[in-house]
């Protein structure tokens, strides 16, 4: 057969392909038939071949169909012989698929009817069809062959909805980052016509959504739960119905259709107790809450500060009732009245009802008294005592009176110090009740107790001053270690009417003391010995006296120092100085000091003296007179004796050194030193140049002539500085290297202040030739400096390459070796350099348009040549070769934000467009901009994808951590605050059902940790318990989980933590043992006992064990016949309040409880309502001796 190409017009398309001559089957009668859900119409004789293929949709842009894609039905596929005429018809079923059966052997091509194409669907693949006009190529069917291949691949233009529903709990009509969402609610989606074209719900975080929704109007319905009300939304309304939306292609609706809801059965009621005397909370105070029929709903104990709340409460009227404690009077009350009851309290289910509070004071009439006096029996008046609480808090102070009495009267029931101060002039004798400090023991009285024989007594003290006569070397006042005392001192101690009380002298130390002074004002005088004389300091005037002294008792003043120093002899020399130096320096001239100067020197008066001057001890001027000099080399310096304040030395010009002895007027030496005299410096006069130009090529070397006159310049250094370095550079000794092509100068400069400059003028030429070759239709461009280049983005070179050629010869026009040189480009979207690919040839690949400057380098970094290329947007498509991601990972915490940084190449690709599609946008979610925000902690990727149908695709992966993620849990503030605990996940925490915590409340204490260490907020997670009733109040506390325990109640309760995503962070166990409340109730000891407290009949006495007996507890005693077993006493006790050894007395007195035999008693406790019975028994059992005590067992 012979094969012959054939061009092939359809519409406005062109479709290439091969036709194969052979016997074709003649055309006769057109018929129809029917295959499947494929609808064919042909009109040609049939035979055995075949064509068939499926129109689908291509998710993922491969051109092939794969499993989940589904087929494109409706399309219209014609297919022709050879010379065009219409064989048969057919469009694609449900499937997609169409086939021409029962072919004859031939050539044939097909055609898609364009205006068939699906309007939900783009064209996105093709395969052996043209997209522009639907023809195919031409393909053969012989001896009854099958042929496919020929296909188009659609991608739906679908939108999503993405959304959340979600607990708007501070009502703001939108989602914060603190509110969660609601699982489990229905929503479904209608379209305009009201037919329901999806359903799904929420998830765990509240998020729902929508996929393959088709471009139109829609409206959606969300069935809200029963335990949730309407709150906000943009498009729900009240009922849960929207408004109608429009999805358009391709477009996801996020976050718009977010519905916000609030729980119901979700009021609550907070309020406080508190001490009406200090403010303070009343802690384990009972709080019922009761319907307004009186049946109580719920009962909570007040927390540390007084506070408590009832939550979780339905729509409704309510009120409060506090057992007020034993001990207390209702004082007042904002909303409640004086028998403890609040008033009614209207609930709507979702609100709060607070600032109730009721204010209690205790019972006050007890008395604490004492006495301050001396051993003689003296009362000390006037001294002021206080009553503190045994917290610290002060109570009152008062002033005892002229016998030393003090009182507090009025008390509360309580436990209580004294404090009375120990005034000065004072100190402990002897006490009744009060330590050596003056703070008494702590007492405690009731209600109506009284304390009156507290005794302070107290002796007077007297004081002593001791301190120290020194030698003060330093004269500045203050004793020095290195200043020692001076004995011999004579020290008077006078009154302040100028008696003298004391006299002493100062020891080998220096030190002298005066004891036993009696508290009073008195002065110091101290005479020095012989040599010395006193220096003024703040203690004592330069006359020895001191100031007044305020001696007080117990008192010992140590700084009362004297400064002494010793008495100088003026025209002694101590120290010297050379002066009058006209940069004004003083320097000293020291024994073996040497001078030196040059022989220009002159003093600021323009003398040409050395000016030397002489000082005492004191620091005074010690004058001259009489003093010589004499040298070592006498003709050098000549000595002036005309100023008695100085000795003056002139010099000439003469150069060398002479030694100086100089000798006061005794003849005694009294300093020593070296005058050097140096010549002075030679300035630079003029520079000579060896040549004033450098004429050289790029790479050449060489060195500056340059020499100083006159030749005994003293310094000859010169500097050297180009006005160009990038043409040519000097180093520090006069090195040049030329770099690059130009004209410039060197300046070369004196540095020893005369500033002399010559000019070297530097010409540089080139050295190597820059070609650019392969230049179609253009001959080889030699490249000269600074020259511009133009062409555009479309260009190619001779090899059809898309870059332009370079190479590199020298002078004589031989050829270099490409690799010795470095191309680089200032814009690389432009232009940029290519790797060495072995052929001698530098390349710029043409990457966009826009300007480039080239810098041709060789490799010692020498600029070779630099020439300028303009680069023009070609008028044409050009599709993307690569897309370059700026990361490949992306690791972020929760709630972080960025962007994704993807750049197509090349530069110039037409349509830069990109999708951004993250695998899972539970954990990332990113927008059509690259813009993504973490979510959820997890991984997953996100999948970049050019959209000009290039298809290619880049995978970033996401690592998303939670830094607020629970890492740790502690069991805290164990009793006595012991060390933390930790509560590993699935850990346990048993305690008993008498449990308190390190601040005292019956509750367990959780804390969260994050993997820092940081603490987390217990707000932001829920708990749930398998058994609550071990528990009368679990939730947040600040940043601690707290479990208020029944203390009634022993068992085990799995704990589940879950944060505000629904995930759970932590499980763990709380086990409470220990004893029943009924077994609890029996914990206490009944007495019946005569004038226990002073004179009495007899009395009931009750005496809880507080490790088993909580505040609150309510007893009676009931007394039966022994004969007739009939009632013949039934008398309240009284209330059980939670402390250690209460004793509970009964408030009236029965002679018959301690008739011996007489009586069966029963005492019964009243616990939360529950009455328990304590102990039974002949009341023989109870009896105590007259006047007994209670012996504590616990």
């Amino acid at each position: 057969m012979n094969k012959n190409k054939l061009v092939k017009k359809w519409g406005s398309g062109l479709l290439a392909g091969t036709l194969i001559i052979g016997s074709l089957a003649p055309i006769a009668h057109p018929y129809t038939v029917s295959a499947a859900e494929n609808k064919v119409q042909q009109v040609a004789a049939a035979g055995q071949g075949s064509v068939t293929d499926t129109m689908f949709e291509d998710l993922n842009g491969n051109a092939k169909q794969d499993s989940g894609e589904q087929g494109v039905a409706g399309i219209k596929v014609e297919l022709h012989n050879d010379q065009g005429a219409l064989v048969a018809t057919a469009t694609t079923g449900a499937d997609g698929k169409y086939e021409f059966a029962n072919l004859a052997d031939g050539t044939y091509y097909l055609h898609v009817d364009l205006s068939t194409l699906p309007t939900d669907e783009k064209l996105y693949t093709t395969e052996g069809i043209n997209g522009a006009d639907g023809n195919s190529s031409y393909f053969t069917i012989s001896g009854g062959n099958t042929v496919t291949g020929y296909h188009f691949g659609f991608y739906p233009q679908q939108g999503a909805i993405q959304s959340f529903v979600y607990n708007d709990s501070n009502k703001n009509g939108q989602k914060d980052g603190g509110e969660s969402g609601i699982n489990n609610v229905h929503i479904a989606l209608y379209n305009e016509s009201g037919t329901k074209v999806a359903d799904t719900t929420t998830d765990s975080n509240g998020a729902y959504s929508f996929s393959g929704v088709k471009p139109g109007k829609y409206y959606a319905k969300a069935d809200i739960p029963n335990n949730y009300k309407y709150q906000s939304s943009t498009y729900f309304g009240s009922d849960g119905t929207t408004g109608y939306f429009s999805v358009a292609s391709e477009q996801t609706v996020q976050n718009e259709l977010n519905l916000g809801l609030t729980a119901l059965n979700n009021s609550a009621v907070n309020g406080a107790v508190k001490d009406a005397t200090t403010g303070a909370g009343i802690a384990n105070t009972r709080v019922e809450l009761h319907d307004v029929q009186g049946t109580l709903i719920q009962t909570v104990q007040t927390a540390s500060d007084g506070t408590y709340s009832f939550t979780g409460l339905e729509q409704g009227n309510y009120y409060t009732k506090v057992i007020i404690p034993t001990g207390y009077n209702y004082a007042s009350g904002n909303g409640y009245g004086s028998d403890g009851n609040s008033n009614y309290i209207a609930l709507t289910g979702d609100n709060t009802a607070s600032g109730y509070a009721i204010n209690l004071q205790k019972q006050a009439n007890a008395t604490i008294a004492g006495v301050l006096n001396t051993p003689s029996g003296l009362g000390i008046d006037g001294q002021n005592v206080s009553l503190y609480t045994v917290d610290g808090t002060l109570v009152k102070t008062v002033a005892t009176n002229s016998d030393g009495d003090f009182r507090f009267g009025s008390l509360p029931e309580g436990d209580y110090y004294v404090k009375a101060p120990i005034p000065d002039g004072y100190t402990f004798d002897s006490s009744y009740g009060f330590g050596n400090d003056g703070n008494s023991y702590y007492l405690h009285v009731d209600g109506n107790g009284n304390i009156n024989n507290l005794r302070l007594t107290l002796a007077q003290k007297v004081g002593q001053i001791r301190s120290t006569v020194f030698g003060d070397l330093n004269k500045n006042g203050t004793q020095e270690v290195s200043e020692s005392g001076i004995p011999g001192a004579t020290v008077t101690l006078y009154s302040v009417s100028g008696a003298v009380v004391d006299t002493a002298t100062t020891d080998a130390n220096g030190l002298y003391k005066f004891e036993n002074i009696a508290p009073n004002n008195y002065y110091v005088k101290v005479t020095p010995p012989a040599g010395y004389n006193v220096l003024a300091n703040s203690a004592f005037g330069s006359d020895g006296v001191s100031g007044y002294v305020q001696v007080q008792s117990q008192q010992t003043i140590t700084n009362l120092n004297a400064s002494l120093v010793v008495q100088v002899n003026p025209a002694e020399v101590s120290t010297a100085q050379w002066i009058y130096n006209k940069d004004g320096s003083t320097p000293a001239v020291n024994n073996s000091s040497t001078l030196t100067i040059a022989n220009n020197y002159y003093d600021s008066y323009n003398n040409p003296n050395i000016n030397v001057q002489f000082y005492n001890k004191d620091g005074g001027v010690v004058q001259t007179t009489g003093f010589t000099a004499t040298f070592s080399n006498p003709g050098l310096v000549t000595p002036i004796y005309s100023n008695s304040q100085l000795l003056a030395f002139s010099h000439s010009d003469k150069t060398g050194s002479t030694l100086v002895t100089v000798r006061d007027s005794k003849g005694n030496v009294v300093r020593t030193f070296t005058i050097v005299v140096t010549a002075s410096d030679v300035k630079a006069s003029d520079i000579v140049l060896g040549a004033s130009n450098i004429n050289t090529i790029i790479g050449g070397t060489g060195k500056v002539s340059a020499t100083v006159q006159p030749t005994t310049t003293t310094n000859k250094t010169l500097s050297y500085t180009p006005a160009d370095p990038s043409i040519i550079t000097v180093d520090a000794n006069g090195n040049w290297t030329a770099h690059k092509a130009g004209t410039t100068t060197i300046a070369v400069r004196t540095t020893d202040g005369s500033n002399i400059t010559k000019t070297i003028t530097v010409n540089v030429g080139e050295s190597v030739v820059v070609k650019e070759e392969n230049i179609p239709n253009y001959p080889d461009d030699v490249i000269t400096e600074g020259k511009n280049i133009y062409i555009d983005t479309a260009f190619t070179n001779t090899y059809n390459s898309h870059d332009m050629n370079f190479r590199e010869y020298d002078t004589a026009g031989n050829m270099l070796n490409s690799s010795n040189y470095v191309y680089t480009s200032s814009d690389t979207s432009v232009l940029a350099p290519k790797a060495d690919q072995g052929d001698n040839w530098n390349r710029l690949l043409v990457v966009g348009a826009g300007t480039a400057t080239i810098t041709v380098k060789d490799k010692a970094g020498n600029t070779v040549r630099t020439f300028i290329v303009h680069v023009a947007q070609a008028n044409t498509t050009v599709k993307a070769a690569d897309l370059t991601l700026s990361a490949s990972n992306i690791t972020a915490n929760v709630a972080d934000t960025g962007k994704v940084s993807a750049t197509v190449s090349p530069a110039n690709t037409t349509n830069k467009a990109l999708s951004y599609t993250s695998a899972d946008p539970s954990i990332i979610t990113v927008d059509a901009n690259g813009n993504w925000t973490a979510k959820k902690a997890g991984t997953t990727t996100i999948a970049v994808k050019t959209l000009d149908g290039s298809n290619i695709t880049k995978t970033i992966n996401v690592t998303v951590a939670d830094p607020n993620a629970v890492s740790n849990a502690k069991w805290v503030y164990h009793p006595g605050f012991t060390p933390d605990t930790d509560l590993a996940n699935g850990g346990t925490i048993s305690v008993p059902n008498t449990y308190k915590d390190g601040y005292g409340n019956g509750q367990v204490d959780v804390a969260f940790y994050n993997k820092a260490g940081g603490i987390l907020l217990a707000t932001d997670f829920t708990y749930t318990l398998s058994n609550p009733s071990l528990f009368t109040k679990v939730g947040p506390s600040g940043n601690l989980a707290v479990f208020t325990l029944d203390q009634s109640k022993t068992g085990s309760s799995l704990v589940t933590v879950k944060d505000a995503s629904g995930n759970t962070v932590r499980t763990f166990t709380i086990t409470v043992t220990g004893k029943s409340i009924a077994d609890r109730m029996k914990s206490a000891d009944l007495e019946i006992a005569n004038s226990r407290h002073g004179a009495s009949s007899w009395k009931a006495y009750i005496y809880p064990h507080n490790a088993d007996v909580p505040a609150g507890v309510t007893y009676r005693l009931d007394a039966y016949s022994t004969v007739t077993g009939a009632l013949g006493f039934s008398t309240q006790i009284g209330t059980s309040n939670g402390a250690y050894h209460q004793e509970i007395e009964s408030g009236t007195s029965i002679g018959g409880w301690g008739q011996a035999g007489a009586y069966n008693f029963k005492l019964y406790a009243t616990y939360q309502g529950v009455e328990y019975l304590v102990t039974e028994g002949i009341n023989t059992g109870y009896i105590q001796p007259i006047g007994s005590q209670h012996v504590y067992t616990d």
